[in-house]
C-alpha cells in the first residue's frame, strides 16, 4: 500500500483547552453563627438556596493557560471576598435605610467571570464579566513600568466595585437614562477612593449637557451635588489608599432575608470608559477658580439614596431633579460649570 504524502496524512488533533474553573461561595443568614462566606464544591451547588443566603460564583481559566488570570489573582487574591464586603459599602451609599447594614439583594446568585473578550467589563442581571484582554493590557503596563502594581490593584478593585453597583442599584424597570446608571456606579467608586488617576477632574465636561457623558464626568457632578468638599476626591495625593480601607471587611453584617432571584437577563451593559487621552472639557492641573461663586445649590446628601429608592417602585422622570433639589437638571449642570469657572 502506497504511503500517503505528509500533507494528506491526518494531523493529530490538539487537545481541547482545559475547562474553566468555577467555585461557588455561600453566605449565611445574619442570625447564623457559621462563617460569613465559605466555598462549596461545584458538585454541591444547591438547587434551593437557603432563605436569607446568597451565592457568589467565580469562573476563570486555569492558571496554567492564562497569565492574565494569574496576574489578576496576584493583585486580588480573594475577589469574591472583596465583592461580598463591598456590597455593604454600596448599600450604605444607595439605601436610605442602611443603619443596620442590611442589603436587599436583587439577585440571589452573583456571578463573576474572567473571559477572553474585547472591551473592559459588562454586567447583566447578577452576572459580572471582566475582560481578560483588559486585564492583560494592565499587566503589560505594569511589566513596562508604565503603571505600578498598586495602581493596577486599585483599578481592578474600582472596576469590580463599579460592576457590583449594577447588580444592586435599581433602574426604574429599565427607564433610567444610561448616563445616570453609569454615573451612580462611578459615584460609589469615587466615594470608595477607587477612581484611577487618569479620570477627569471636577468641573470637566461639555458646557451644554455634559452630564450625558456619564461615568467619571457624571460621577464628579453627583459628588458635587451631594458632598460638602467634592474636590477632596480629585487630589489622589491627599488620599491614603491601602487597597480598600473604605470597604468594611472586618465588621460586615449579613444580608437581610428578602425575596431574591437567580435569574439573569441577556442585555449585558458593557462598561465603556472614555479614552484617557480624550481631552474635551478636561481640566488639567485642576485648581479651584478664585472667582467662582460662593453660593452653590445644595449639597443634597441623600439625593442618590432617594433616587435609587424611588427607582425600585417607579419609572424614571426628569422632573425628579426639580422635586428633590428645586432646580432642573440643566440648571444644576450650569451651576456646576459656573462653580468651576467654566463660563
Amino acid at each position: 500500500m502506497p504511503t500517503l504524502p505528509s500533507f494528506l496524512r491526518p494531523r493529530p488533533r490538539s487537545p481541547p483547552p482545559p475547562s474553566p474553573i468555577t467555585t461557588y461561595y455561600l453566605t449565611t443568614p445574619y442570625s447564623s453563627n457559621q462563617q460569613a462566606l465559605r466555598s462549596i464544591p461545584s458538585s454541591s451547588h444547591p438547587s434551593e438556596i437557603p432563605s436569607g443566603s446568597l451565592i457568589f460564583s467565580f469562573t476563570h481559566p486555569q492558571l496554567s493557560i492564562s497569565k492574565g488570570t494569574s496576574f489578576f489573582l496576584d493583585c486580588i487574591p480573594d475577589p469574591i471576598g472583596f465583592l461580598y464586603h463591598s456590597s455593604f459599602f454600596i448599600s450604605k451609599h444607595l439605601s436610605p435605610n442602611n443603619e443596620q447594614g442590611k442589603i436587599e439583594w436583587r439577585h440571589q446568585l452573583i456571578q463573576l467571570e474572567l473571559e477572553n473578550k474585547d472591551g473592559l467589563a459588562a454586567t447583566s442581571g447578577g452576572k459580572i464579566v471582566i475582560s481578560l484582554k483588559w486585564i492583560e493590557n494592565i499587566m503589560n503596563q505594569v511589566k513596562r513600568n508604565e503603571k505600578s502594581k498598586q495602581s493596577a490593584i486599585k483599578e481592578f478593585k474600582g472596576v469590580l466595585l463599579h460592576e457590583l453597583v449594577h447588580t444592586i442599584q435599581h433602574d426604574g424597570f429599565g427607564s433610567t437614562p444610561g448616563w445616570l446608571i453609569e454615573s451612580i456606579a462611578d459615584y460609589v467608586r469615587l466615594l470608595g477612593k477607587l477612581g484611577p488617576d487618569h479620570w477627569r477632574k471636577s468641573g470637566s465636561g461639555k458646557i451644554e449637557k455634559g452630564y450625558e457623558d456619564g461615568y467619571d464626568i457624571g460621577a464628579r457632578f453627583l459628588v458635587w451635588l451631594t458632598t460638602n468638599d467634592p474636590e477632596i476626591l480629585d487630589d489622589t495625593s491627599r488620599i491614603s489608599y491601602d487597597g480598600g480601607e473604605l470597604i468594611p471587611v472586618e465588621y460586615a453584617i449579613q444580608p437581610s432575608q428578602t425575596p431574591t432571584s437567580t435569574a439573569t437577563s441577556n442585555d449585558a451593559k458593557p462598561t465603556q470608559y472614555p479614552d484617557p487621552n480624550w481631552n474635551q472639557g478636561y481640566i488639567e492641573n485642576h485648581s479651584l477658580n478664585k472667582s467662582k461663586p460662593k453660593h452653590r445649590p445644595g449639597p443634597y446628601p441623600d439625593l442618590i439614596k432617594l433616587i435609587d429608592s424611588r427607582l425600585k417602585f417607579e419609572r424614571w422622570d426628569d422632573s425628579w431633579w426639580q422635586e428633590m433639589t428645586g432646580l432642573n437638571l440643566d440648571d444644576l449642570w450650569s451651576s456646576y460649570m459656573a462653580y468651576y469657572g467654566r463660563f
